[in-house]
This record gives C-alpha cells, structure tokens and sequence, in this order.
C-alpha cells in the first residue's frame, strides 16, 4: 500500500473489526482519517464473536480444503440468494485476511507444532475456522486492531472521537459532505470527502438478543435517513444457543463451536430432536433455530449437552477448549462438563442492510457502508457460521480503497432492484423501546405469518418513537425505521427462504429476488428538518 497522503478526508464511524481495519487500512493509504464511535473504541457486536473467522489457508488447502468448497458452504447456507461473485471474492481473500491480521499482531490459536488450530462449524463442509484464545476470536481481534488505532491516535495520525453519536448524514447537492454528530450533551458537524458507515447490528429490536446494547440499527437509520436503498432486510438470524434468560440472565451465549466439537441438543424428555437432520446439531442456524422453537412452542424445554464430549477428550478439555464460555457459565454456576444447559433462539444476525457493491458504495454519492450494517450479497437468506468476521474485514478493506480514490459524485445504481418506498406513518401515540421490542419479537422473530405482520405494519406506522435523553431517542428512532422496512419486506415475501420462515408460508420463496426500500422524500425530509430526531 501507498502511504503518500492523497488529500482525502475519510469519517468513518464504528469501531467493531470492520471500522477499526478500514481505519488502520486507509491510513496506510495515506488518507486523513477520522474514526468516530458512540461508546469506548472496540465496544461492539464483534467484540462478542466466540466462533472465528473462516478461511481457506494453505494449511486447509493440505488437508482437502478449497476454497471453492468454502464458496459452495456460503452459497448453500444462503439458501440459494448470496451474490455469486462477492461470496468468490471473499472466499479468495480469506488467507490474506489472515496474513493481514497476524501483521497487526493478532495471535491465531496453534497446534504444538505451530499449524493453525482449524475449527469446524454448522453448515461447513471442512474444518477451516480460525480462532484467538479457544471461544474469544472477536474479542482478540478488535483488542489488537483497537491498541493499533489507539496508538495512532496517542501519535497524532488517526483523529479518535469516543463516546460520539452519529445522528445525521448531511448532504451537499446529493453528495455527502458532512456528518453532525452529538457527545457529551453538545452538537457538532465533521466535514468530509467520503463516509463509511461500520455500525454493525440491530439486535436490540429484540427482548432476546446476542448483542451487546450499542446494536440499535444506527447505520441503517442513517443511511436511510439519507435516501439510501436497504435490501434483503427480511432476513433475520436467530442463533440457536443462548443460554435461556428466563433462568440465567447473565450466562449470555454458546458458540455453535460447541456443538461442532460434539455437542447435542436435547428436550426435557431426553429426545435428541435434531438427529434425523442430515447434518443433525450442524445443520444451518435457522434450521437448527426453528426446532428448538418448535420444542418450546410444543411446551418442551430444549438443552444443550455437551458432556459426552468431556468423557471422549478428557477432564478439563471444555474448559481449555472454550475458556470464556466456560468462565460465563461458571458465573451463572453452570458447567458444559457437568451440566445440561438449557438454550432457546436468540437474535443474532442481519443478513439484509444498507445495499453495497463490492467497493462498498451505495446508492447515495460519497457513502460506503461494511460490516453487518452493509447488505454485500454475500450472507444471502442466511450467513455461514464464522463468515461475518471475514465479510466485514474484506468489504472494508475494499471499501476505503475505493473512498480514497472516487471522484465525489460516485454512488451504484441496482437496476435489478425493484425499489419500493415506505408510506409515511401517522404518528399517532409513543411507542417505547420495550414497546417496540414485544412487536418485533412477537411477529418478526424466528416464526412469522401474514396476519401478524399487517399487524406489526400498522402499530409501527401508527406508532412513534418516545425514549428520555437524546441518545436514546436516536437510537430508538433508528430501530423503529428499520423495523418497518423488515416488517414490510418481510410481508411482501410471502414464501419460505432461509432464515425467513412464515407459518403461512406459500412457494419457495424466491431465491435470489431482492427487495429494495427506502424512505419517501418527504419522510426524510421531516428527518433532516427535526435535529432532535422527534417526528411528533
């Protein structure tokens, strides 16, 4: 990479492994760099990611590995809807990602011999999920990327702004020029030439989620705000295995690593459920989501056991093998080597988001989007295991190349697309967070059905978003657009794909159709007019 300053001013704003890379990236273009992010650097989804980051190495290659068998595993995962040619470029790039990451000082986990420590996933046809320290691959990878950015900011290189809220894209003659963001009760605006928007996910929408609290949509409500297209935003990941709250609260969740080493899952009547599966406990989330639903709406408690394989390995090998997990549970006085645990599907994953090319352009001029806020095609109806690191870390990368060298009324048009506009809402009462999260729960989770969701369509429409202090109230307003666009997206889909599953279900679902949404103009333009996001 170049590092002759080329007079470029990129924001980014997010700080999970797809922001902090893009920064460390783009600086080594020689770009001027500003990284922004609503709560300390690193606080994020991807802090959180316990299974890995798949990639084909020479090592796997050895082994029978390739990486067109990795492009087949993403394709069949994504139930026939990724984009054929994203998923080949991210597959390609999985050992230079690797190679990129160990530069920076990230320590992958080895075998005594020093060969890469390869795990194996549901829904992976090989065992090529690289791993830091056992079940804390996310939280390595941002601690070591984050201590790099850090470091350039200590030196002067890399403008760092913490605790700073996003809360508006400002365009100059439909170009983004401009961000106005909001930190410790004061307004300011960031001049730019280029926008990447890395803010990750939107599991707060739920009761039940794996994400951290800073997941509330932000890059979604930003960028719709802003007239970009969102796309595929029906679907929606469930992971099959957090520990149920309704007994342990803090336990949080267990990575399908898990069961990749041997774990099964069981009902309260002893029955394995998941055994006549072709790929039993390995078959993809939402399959695997789906039954343990199904068991629970049966009446039927649903377990994860992984005892069997302490007696195969031997005494303290889950603890070796999984010491984060492990150190959780024990928290919750529970253990993987001694106990039943008992799991229930929790929200997981966006597959849909802000549409991209492969360069991260959107259709709106100077904004770029990576990571799970970006919808790339490549995660499709339903992500593969350990893809979402690599998705996030390829796009940005790809992505400040092309920040860095796009004349500023570059944008990408989806002429595939049919882009439909959301009607106006008609406030008219408050709806709060814990409000908005029954809804999505009750009608936009693992099961849906057409009744339910026209249901969900008018309260979001009649509703309006009401929370206390100005974070909040972003944040809230931010997860009440995207759950209109998923309600809506995921009524107008009335078959079955991936991990969209309606009860009502008629048809295969379309594979490969994909729906785009946006705002009506003059929706954001109540947007831009009202600074303090209240649209009552």
């Amino acid at each position: 990479m170049s590092t002759q300053p080329i007079g470029r001013r990129l924001l980014i704003v997010g700080s999970g492994v797809s922001g902090l890379f893009a920064a460390l990236q783009a600086l080594a273009l020689g770009t001027e760099v500003t990284l922004v992010t609503k709560d300390a650097l690193g606080t994020s989804n991807s802090a959180l990611a316990q299974g890995g980051l798949s990639a084909v190495t020479a090592q796997g290659t050895a082994a029978g590995d390739s990486v067109s068998e990795h492009v087949q595993d993403t394709l069949s995962a994504g139930a026939g809807h990724c984009a054929p040619a994203p998923v080949q470029l991210m597959c390609e790039l999985g050992e230079e990602i690797v190679t990129r990451l160990e530069a920076y000082g990230v320590r992958f986990d080895r075998n005594a011999d020093e060969t890469l420590q390869l795990g194996l996933e549901a829904a992976h046809s090989r065992a090529r999920i690289v791993h830091v320290g056992g079940d804390a691959t996310g939280a390595g990878l941002v601690r070591t990327l984050a201590d790099a950015c850090r470091a350039l900011s200590v030196s002067g290189r890399l403008r760092l702004l913490e605790h700073t809220l996003a809360t508006e894209v400002l365009l100059d003659q439909g170009r983004v020029h401009a961000v106005r963001v909001h930190s410790a009760g004061r307004e300011n605006t960031l001049t730019c030439d280029a926008l990447l928007l890395a803010t990750g996910g939107l599991g707060q929408l739920y009761a039940a989620t794996t994400n951290p609290d800073g997941a509330t949509a932000d890059g979604i409500g930003l960028a719709a705000a802003a007239g970009a297209v969102l796309t595929d935003m029906e679907f929606i990941q469930f992971h099959p295995t957090l520990v149920d709250p309704q007994y342990h609260p803090e336990a949080g969740m267990i990575s399908e690593a898990v069961r990749g080493e041997g774990a099964i899952l069981l009902n309260d009547a002893g029955q394995r459920f998941m055994a006549e599966h072709p790929q039993a406990e390995l078959a993809p989330r939402d399959v695997v989501a789906r039954a343990i639903h199904a068991e629970y709406a049966e009446g039927r408690r649903v377990f994860l056991d992984a005892r069997g394989i302490e007696r195969e390995r031997g005494t303290g090998f889950l603890a070796r093998r999984f010491p984060t997990i492990s150190a959780r549970l024990a928290d919750s006085s529970l253990d993987m080597a001694r106990d039943l645990i008992p799991v229930c599907p929790a929200q997981h994953y966006a597959m849909g988001g802000i549409a991209t090319d492969r360069q991260g352009r959107t259709t709106v001029a100077g904004l770029y989007a990576a990571g799970e806020c970006a919808n790339t095609g490549v995660h499709g109806a339903n992500r593969l295991a350990s893809n979402s690191l690599l998705e996030a870390l390829v796009f940005a990368d790809r992505a400040v190349r092309a920040m860095a060298q796009d004349s500023a009324g570059t944008r990408v048009d989806f002429p595939e697309l049919a882009v439909t506009e959301l009607p106006l809402p008609n406030a008219q009462g408050p709806l709060t967070l814990p409000d908005l999260q029954a809804l999505a729960s009750a009608t936009l989770a693992v099961r849906r059905d057409g009744p339910g969701l026209t249901a969900a369509i008018g309260q979001l429409q009649a509703g309006s978003p009401l929370a206390g202090d100005p974070r909040s109230h972003f944040e809230l307003r931010n997860l009440w657009l995207t759950a209109r666009i998923i309600a809506h997206a995921a009524a107008q889909r009335t078959g079955n794909l991936g991990a969209h599953y309606r009860t009502d279900g008629v048809g295969d679902g379309d594979a490969g159709r994909r729906t785009g949404w946006m705002l009506a103009g003059a929706e954001r333009a109540l947007l831009q007019n009202d600074p303090k996001g209240t649209l009552v």
